[in-house]
């Protein structure tokens, strides 16, 4: 039986993660703005740190998460926006430059265009893919600076610093080709910490400065933003799981168990505990249950949470732009979620920290995406609102020539009369 159409003012934004597979369908708004209208998620199995490692099992994982969505919602889904991050993201600085022989002598979309594809012909490895490209600033004849594309300005020459976002070929490919044996097409592939970050971050913080901190099951994202733009991401291999596993090994306990006890009685900090009571928790094999303090399971959390964040302020240091980050650090991601994770990130960032939560929607299932693990999710579908907002509505008039024909007359007139 054929499956039916989704409707065009269908948006659906697809997060693969290492642990969990999370589906946000969203109806588009007349003002530019989305319904929440279905909630798709279950368990993720054949990742490994946000790479496919069993293509089989990732596919059912992913088909699973997809027919819930659709359930939820009671709308078919035929094309999603997919999300990739993994400590194989990496950002390079480049720039490019071009030369402007319009008959109008102004800039038009199609120099912008011209120009980010010659930013593109960098020397890459083999095995690795051109994810996105990301302009940072634009310079007209050597002199005028702009952060926005300088479309109907007057000049010769355009150049460009931007950031390459670069990634494993076939690991993006493999994600890609899982998704679409689930019977979907892919509308857009987008960089995991942008989409988070339309989610959790307003324009403000994104201009004055502000770094991001996604932490996943098997990937931490870190991304920067200044002046509006990203200016620098990485990934890194350490993240929730991790935190899991310590809790398993350190304790003996099976890995179920170990994840309960972290949501319910985890701290990421010691010294965030009150009462250190204790916690009663199923030994392997079905063996006598035994207890054990909150601070033996606190002391377990917060090594592996400290070197997370230790490796983050590496990545922020990275970015050459630590000490302009005046909207301080903000936390999402599931591994945000445990206690004392915002004390023990301004500790070790020495930088004020904010937990991120999704904001800018609505819909009747508003309050079961308001939460730091859904934040890919709802990122992406406002992702591809903007994108689509974009195509529909240019946000750069292009120059209007009759209106630039009287300014040059006047100003030819002007200088006659001199």
């Amino acid at each position: 039986m054929k499956k039916q159409k989704q409707d065009s003012d269908i948006i659906v934004g697809l997060d693969v993660g290492t642990t969990k597979i999370c589906v946000i369908v969203a109806r588009m708004k007349d003002d530019k703005s989305v319904d929440i209208i279905g909630v798709g998620k279950g368990p993720s199995s054949g990742l490994h740190r946000g790479i496919v490692v069993n293509p089989t099992k990732a596919e059912a994982s992913i088909k699973y998460a997809l027919e819930n969505a659709e359930q939820n919602c009671g709308t078919p889904i035929n094309s999603v926006t997919v999300g990739v991050a993994g400590h194989h993201i990496r950002c390079i600085n480049t720039s490019s430059v071009v030369g402007i022989n319009n008959a109008d002598r102004t800039i038009h979309q199609s120099d912008i265009d011209r120009l980010l594809e010659q930013a593109k012909l960098i020397r890459l490895p083999g095995d690795t893919t051109i994810v996105d490209v990301i302009p940072q600033e634009f310079t007209v004849d050597d002199k005028d600076k702009y952060d926005e594309p300088p479309i109907g300005v007057f000049g010769i020459k355009l150049e460009v610093k931007a950031n390459i976002i670069t990634g494993i070929l076939s690991s993006i490919e493999d994600l890609s080709v899982c998704v679409q044996n689930c019977g979907v097409d892919i509308d857009e592939i987008v960089l995991e910490p942008i989409a988070s970050s339309h989610a959790v971050l307003d324009e403000t913080e994104k201009k004055v400065g502000v770094a991001m901190l996604d932490i996943g099951g098997g990937t931490t994202d870190v991304a920067v933003f200044k002046r509006g733009v990203l200016k620098y991401t990485a990934g890194i291999g350490l993240a929730g799981n991790l935190v899991t596993e310590d809790i398993v090994e350190g304790l003996g306990i099976l890995n179920d168990e170990a994840e309960k006890i972290k949501r319910e009685y985890g701290y990421a900090l010691v010294d965030e505990i009150l009462n250190d009571d204790n916690i009663t928790v199923r030994s392997l094999r079905g063996q006598i249950p035994r207890t054990v303090k909150k601070s033996v399971l606190a002391r377990i959390i917060q090594a592996r949470m400290q070197d997370i964040f230790e490796l983050s302020a590496i990545e922020i240091a990275n970015s050459q732009i630590a000490n302009e980050l005046h909207a301080g650090v903000v936390i999402t991601g599931g591994g945000s979620l445990v206690r004392g994770a915002k004390e023990l990130a301004e500790y070790i960032l020495k930088q004020e920290v904010n937990l991120g939560t999704p904001q800018g929607i609505s819909g009747g299932l508003i309050k079961e995406v308001e939460s730091p693990i859904y934040a890919t999710g709802v990122g992406l579908v406002l992702h591809r609102l903007k994108n689509i907002n974009r195509k529909k509505v240019s946000t750069f008039r292009q120059p209007d020539k009759t209106n630039k024909q009287n300014i040059l007359s006047n100003v030819k007139k002007w200088f006659d009369e001199l």
